[in-house]
């Protein structure tokens, strides 16, 4: 058998774009970013489903003769992957936030500890809500369905998302801020209230104090509240789940 040069760049293009974007995938998506995982692994695990996919997958470009084309068209399957990783990090991203949030109104923010995934220390009640935002993204098939995702995008050779599924992704940002606020809500509520109650309780008993009562009573507060809230925590995720995968979906590109 003999294969001339234009049967060796088609396959290829049909392995490369694939591994490329999976490989932008890697880079920021939940669980599959995690630095808790080791390089090698990530290599081979965007090796074999390239693989996969290229076996699968239609008709896919050829590696191109241009090399200026080449690297743009690597360049944007590199950053389109990212694009779709990025878009199921908000899910981690609110959950976190809604941890920091919580831990300034509990009076816990000087509790850090330093983990692989975090570049600096960070809040113990964050490091807590990313990885409950974690376990409930796996629970709720977002590992699965992203790259299913990846794999659709696909469906029309290798080309980009429509400008308003960019817009739309853009978008989201504010969902990180609007639902880590939710979230943290009733421990914000619950502050408030303690702190209004050792506040007024200071006028006529001047020794119970913000130290000596009101920071024991802040914490105790705002634990109790928390607890409360961990079946909201389960519903917000698979809530958060869904609208990531609506943004990717308008990331998908039409024919």
């Amino acid at each position: 058998m003999v294969l001339d040069e234009q049967t060796v760049m088609l396959w290829f293009g049909r392995f490369l774009w694939p591994f490329l974007r999976i490989t932008g995938l890697f880079l920021t998506a939940p669980l599959f970013g995690s630095a808790l995982l080791p390089n090698m692994v990530k290599a081979l695990l965007a090796a074999a489903l390239a693989l996969a996919l290229a076996l699968w997958l239609p008709d896919l470009p050829a590696y191109p003769a241009d090399p200026a084309r080449a690297i743009l068209t690597g360049f944007e399957q590199i950053a389109y992957g990212a694009l779709l990783g990025m878009a199921a990090q908000i899910v981690l991203a609110a959950l976190s936030s809604a941890g920091e949030i919580i831990g300034e109104a509990m009076g816990l923010s000087f509790a850090t500890l330093q983990f692989r995934d975090a570049p600096g220390a960070s809040s113990v009640l964050a490091d807590i809500m990313q990885w409950a935002g974690l376990l409930g993204y796996m629970a709720a098939g977002g590992p699965v369905w992203l790259f299913m995702a990846l794999a659709h995008s696909f469906a029309h050779g290798a080309g980009l998302a429509p400008l308003q599924g960019w817009g739309a992704l853009a978008g989201m940002g504010g969902v990180v801020f609007s639902a880590a606020l939710a979230l943290a809500l009733p421990v914000l509520a619950a502050g408030f209230c303690v702190n209004l109650t050792v506040g007024l309780a200071t006028i006529f008993a001047p020794s119970l104090n913000l130290l000596s009562v009101g920071f024991p009573l802040l914490i105790l507060a705002g634990l109790w509240v928390l607890v409360g809230m961990v079946p909201a925590i389960g519903v917000a995720t698979s809530h958060l789940t869904a609208q990531s995968m609506a943004a990717i979906a308008g990331l998908m590109p039409h024919g």
